[in-house]
């Protein structure tokens, strides 16, 4: 009997332990599809959105977001509730099968007659996160999306894409680590389109613009095979796509990064008079993300403007002579600078931050023997992603082990 008793209770909590690590949900239990169809309607420069929850959709509780109501207009919903108070939407889904619905204007204006979004009758160039706002939304706890985007195009629009990887069935994956109800964000271009492509190391670039567009694809594409080595050297890990569009006028007249993607305009130079990069500039913005906050925004354009130089320089493309010419030049043009704090950095300002930052960089490679550099302090930053100019001295002091000389300077106030 007294053998027969423990036999028995260990059974039972070994049955009691098993049918609770089955009723655990794990994290894959918690998923829910979540389907994005974005229809162009070139005629009337607008597109028509749907935000579809699918299979196990009723751990989306609530959706609520800001809107321009100059662009988007025609909210519907097929189930569930749907609220709108001035300029905000709120949505509360009823499950799987519910569907939210809306109209949004495609081209925009900066407000000098140049274009950071644009729709002919032939192509459209983009940001998804413009068309799909920043969304707020309520779920179940430890819920989070199998997302998918699907662009819908009119007859004899014939090429599509954005910077995230295709699925199997044509629809974009839309899987970003960082968020639990997934949006796709980033430039999408579409029409009649010409697209040049490679496999960088682990990395798909695509470079489209329409067809009959003086973008230069395989120079552009040439100059990117070059520098990437050193892109994987200084930065680490690279996306796993990463999209440049590019037009010419009335498309605004410069570069803009955007998550795995970037825009440049056809007629800005792969490299310039002055030996810096708008296209290695951008680029860089896209595989660190870094960016500025508490009045920093000098800390990510300045280490965008010394690795447009840097990257370069250390694939070969220029002399020692010309390499420090650069330098000579931006000190020149920033030298009015006062100081590098502000919400947005402009050109020199950016000059006078790429002019401090490689002046760091020496400091640490002497401090260290060599052993580290700026590509260290540029990779402790992307783990912070938002960085103030507190967050980057303090960076650089543990690099260093101590003070740095170079940042202890009014710039910087």
């Amino acid at each position: 009997m007294k053998l027969i008793l423990p036999a028995l209770l260990s059974a039972f909590l070994l049955l009691t332990l098993s049918s609770v690590a089955q009723a655990a949900p794990t994290a894959a239990d918690l998923r829910f599809d979540l389907d994005y169809t974005v229809e162009l309607l070139p005629r009337t420069d607008q597109a028509r959105v749907h935000i579809l929850l699918g299979q196990s959709g009723e751990r989306v509780k609530e959706i609520s977001f800001e809107f321009d109501a100059k662009r988007f207009s025609g909210f519907t919903a097929s189930k569930g509730k749907l609220e709108r108070v001035g300029k905000q939407v709120l949505w509360r889904p009823a499950g799987a099968g519910s569907q939210l619905s809306y109209l949004v204007r495609i081209s925009r204006d900066r407000g000098d007659g140049a274009f950071d979004a644009r729709m002919t009758a032939d192509w459209a160039i983009f940001r998804g996160d413009r068309v799909i706002p920043s969304l707020r939304v309520r779920m179940s706890k430890g819920a989070s999306s199998r997302a998918r985007l699907q662009i819908k195009m009119p007859a004899g629009w014939t090429n599509v894409d954005t910077g995230w990887m295709r699925g199997s069935d044509g629809r974009f994956i839309i899987d970003n680590p960082e968020r639990k109800f997934d949006r796709p964000i980033g430039w999408m271009v579409a029409g009649q389109i010409g697209t040049r492509r490679d496999r960088l190391g682990t990395t798909e670039v695509a470079i489209a613009a329409p067809k009959g567009d003086p973008l230069d694809r395989m120079d552009a594409l040439t100059l990117i095979n070059f520098v990437w080595p050193e892109f994987e050297s200084a930065f680490g890990k690279t996306p796993r796509k990463i999209l440049i569009v590019g037009a010419g006028d009335p498309m605004w007249r410069g570069g803009l990064s955007g998550p795995n993607s970037l825009f440049l305009h056809s007629e800005r130079p792969l490299i310039s008079e002055n030996a810096t990069s708008t296209l290695v500039h951008e680029l860089v913005h896209v595989v660190t993300r870094i960016r500025g906050k508490d009045r920093s925004d000098w800390i990510a354009e300045g280490l965008a403007e010394f690795y447009s130089i840097e990257l370069i320089y250390r694939a070969g493309g220029m002399t020692d002579e010309r390499h420090e010419k650069v330098y000579q030049w931006l000190a020149n043009w920033g030298g009015k600078v006062k100081s590098l704090r502000g919400e947005s950095s402009n050109a020199e300002t950016t000059a006078r931050a790429a002019v401090l930052l490689r002046a760091l960089d020496v400091e640490i490679r002497q401090r260290s023997k060599g052993e580290r550099s700026l590509d260290d302090l540029a990779r402790a930053l992307r783990k912070m992603r938002a960085v103030s100019t507190a967050d980057l001295v303090a960076a650089s002091e543990k690099l260093l082990g101590g003070k740095s000389t170079v940042l202890a300077t009014p710039l910087l106030r």
